[in-house]
């Protein structure tokens, strides 16, 4: 697990004007959140609603769609929460970094890039 801010650049799905803001990067945190105002000026919409288990063990629910991520060189529809208000909700999750294919350095607080996806293999199905 690693916590730390990076710069990201969110944008809709068509491409077009992006937005940059800082994120938390939470690899505790399965899917990405930004408020739900940001995404809703970026022509984004929830798809449906997720039930989330917050680090308290509270349980919330939120608005779920699709955005394009752009971190350093790379990009990709990624899912994302339709979150509260505030600067301090923007957060990038797990699935996020996966799609944009980087590895957490949690000793210093970057993301490095990488070039190998993951597959696993669990014998003929």
């Amino acid at each position: 697990m690693g916590v730390f801010s990076t710069t990201v650049s969110i944008g809709n799905l068509e491409g077009g004007d992006q937005i940059e803001v800082l994120a938390l990067v939470d690899t505790g945190a399965s899917d990405s959140m930004f408020p739900a105002s940001l995404l809703e000026q970026l022509h984004a919409h929830p798809r449906s609603q997720v039930d989330y288990v917050l680090a308290d063990g509270s349980e919330v629910t939120y608005g779920r769609g699709q955005a394009r991520i752009s971190i350093d060189d790379r990009d990709g529809i990624c899912p994302v929460i339709f979150g509260p208000e505030g600067d301090d909700n923007c957060l990038i999750g797990a699935t996020t970094l996966q799609i944009l294919m980087f590895s957490v350095d949690a000793a210093n607080e970057t993301l490095v890039a990488t070039t190998r996806g993951r597959l696993g293999f669990g014998g003929n199905l």
